[in-house]
Parts: C-alpha cells; sequence; structure tokens
C-alpha cells in the first residue's frame, strides 16, 4: 500500500505517520520499518529497500522524506521518474511506502501526483485557521478544568506562532500557572513572539513615542536580535501596513484584504486600526528611510547598531 502524508500541521502528520506505524505492526528499525530523506539518501536506497523483505515480520513500511518531485516547487535533489515508478511497483499489501512532505500542496498537474490520488491514500493536514486553532485553546484548556478569559485567548492567539504543538504545549504552561487565565497570566508565561515586538516597535515609531522605542530595542538587544534583522522585519511590518491602509482607502473589506495579502484576520484587524491613524506619506517616508540605512549598513558606510539607534534618535 502507498500513502501520501503532506501539510504543514507536523503534530498531526506525526500521529498519522505513528498511526499507520501502530495499524501495520512496524514500529522496530532493524526488521519492518525504515526511513530516508531524499535530500540526503539517494532514491537507489529506497528501492533496494523495499526489493529486500522485512525480517522476520509480515509487514515493512519504508518512509521516504522530502520527496519534492510531488510539488511544483524546484529541488535541488533530482529523482528520475523511472526509478519513482520502480518504487510504486514494489510496494504490495506487505510492503508500504509512506511519502512525507513538510509542504502545503501537490502539484497537481504531474503525473506522478494523478497516479498516487488513484492507488495511493492521501493525509493533508494544512495549518489551523485563526478559528480551529481558537476552538483547540478553549477545548485543551476545558479539558483541564480550566479557564480563559477572552481578552486573554485574544493576546494567547497573537503570540501563537506555530502549530497545534505550540498550542499544547502553551496549555500546559498556563494551566499548571493558573486554573483561571487571564491576560496578567498570559503576558507572564507566554513569551512574546519576535513578530510582536516588532508590531510594538512599528507602533512606538509611528506615534513617535522615543521612550518607548529605546524600551522594546533595548529588549532586543538583550535577546541578541541582529540590528540588520530588525531593519528588514520593520520595512515588512510597515509595507504591510502601508498595502493594508491603501487596500483600505480603496473600499476593501477585511476578508478581502486578508486574502489578497495573506495574512490572518485576527492581526489583521490591529494592523487595519492602526492603518487609520498614519498617512501613506509617513509610512513611505519611514521605509525609505530604512532602504538608505540598510543600503550604508551592507557598503559599511555605519555601523549597523549604531545605524539602528541613529534612525530611532531621528524619530
Amino acid at each position: 500500500m502507498i500513502f501520501v502524508i503532506y501539510g504543514q500541521e507536523h503534530y498531526l502528520m506525526e500521529k498519522q505517520l505513528e498511526k499507520l506505524k501502530k495499524q501495520l505492526n512496524c514500529h522496530d528499525e532493524l526488521l519492518n520499518y525504515s526511513s530516508y530523506d531524499l535530500e540526503q539518501s539517494p532514491i537507489e536506497a529506497v528501492i533496494q529497500d523495499l526489493a529486500t523483505p522485512g525480517f522476520l515480520a509480515d509487514n515493512k513500511l519504508v518512509v521516504v522524506r522530502n520527496p519534492m518531485f510531488l510539488t511544483g516547487q524546484k529541488s535541488k535533489i533530482q529523482v528520475d521518474d523511472a526509478k519513482i515508478q520502480k518504487c510504486l511497483e514494489l510496494c504490495d499489501e506487505s510492503n508500504h511506502l509512506v511519502f512525507y512532505l513538510d509542504y502545503d500542496k501537490l502539484d497537481e498537474r504531474k503525473k506522478i501526483v494523478k497516479q498516487l490520488n488513484q492507488i495511493g491514500k492521501i493525509y493533508k493536514f494544512s495549518s489551523l485557521t485563526h478559528q480551529k486553532l481558537s476552538d483547540s485553546y478553549r477545548q485543551m484548556i476545558a479539558k483541564r478544568q480550566a479557564t480563559i478569559t477572552n481578552d486573554a485567548l485574544e493576546m494567547l492567539l497573537l503570540r501563537h506562532s506555530g502549530g497545534l504543538l505550540e498550542a499544547i504545549m502553551n496549555v500546559e504552561k498556563l494551566t499548571l500557572y493558573t486554573k483561571d487565565i487571564d491576560r496578567e497570566a498570559v503576558a507572564k508565561v507566554i513569551l512574546k513572539p519576535l513578530e510582536e515586538n516588532i508590531f510594538e516597535l512599528q507602533n512606538a515609531i509611528l506615534k513617535k513615542d522615543r521612550s518607548r522605542m529605546f524600551g522594546i530595542y533595548r529588549d532586543l538587544m538583550v535577546l541578541n536580535e541582529e540590528p540588520i534583522k530588525l531593519i528588514v522585519l520593520l520595512a515588512n511590518a510597515l509595507r504591510l501596513l502601508y498595502q493594508v491602509s491603501l487596500l483600505d482607502r480603496k473600499g476593501y473589506n477585511d476578508g478581502e484584504i486578508a486574502k489578497m495579502l495573506n495574512i490572518n484576520r485576527f492581526r489583521l484587524k490591529y494592523i487595519r486600526e492602526d492603518s487609520k491613524y498614519h498617512s501613506l506619506d509617513q509610512i513611505q517616508d519611514l521605509l525609505n528611510q530604512l532602504a538608505q540605512l540598510d543600503f550604508q549598513i551592507k557598503t559599511g558606510r555605519i555601523d549597523k547598531k549604531l545605524g539602528f539607534e541613529l534612525f530611532l534618535l531621528k524619530i
């Protein structure tokens, strides 16, 4: 049998793989289970393994990770189509193959993908939507006989940057800290992601709040964040603010803007609120300053840390 497990929700993908291993009774790496990464191992190793009978076992499971030939992405590793077909031919009722891919989309135009849709079993695990993530947090917290306020959940979602596994870990930490989770508890227990610090830095800059600017900047320096990285992230945040402001002025609604810019509607709410208080010219001027600073640093005309500090002082 042939299986395809793909998507971006790694926790659920691993759970599905473990489920298959249990169903097929394929756990022992010395007897009937093996895994290959095509970015490190040649496809010939997979073929040889599939052609070798499992030792003292009814079933055998071979996992092939990073089969980028199933996507539209270019890969440094080229895999011969004939050898892929050989892998498929070697599969039967006791010889099982799993294509495991950390990618959100297969290229449905490709012959191999069409073939796998016909002869294989496909498991897709997309990233959780904002609503599903919110519901998952509430359910997991309730299962631990705990509660969370709406504003605390809002902060938690803003600080969430990964998948379901991160949510499980966050709930574990919060419910160990308290059974009555409020905004203060989230602020104390869940670290701010870099994106939130950048978002707050952007707001401080736009409001010309120098004290707040340098407070956030000092925190980021304690975390050893690179000034060049901060410049890039800040420019990206301002560029997004500019795009949202422009689309808002043209009359687009939240759903349309979120789809066009591929951003979370929950975060969009905050960006859109900010966009009402700042002119496009102000945002464009800051973007030009950051572009000039980036050029000066990369051409050796100014030290990166000093340059960023001077940029903040000029606000």
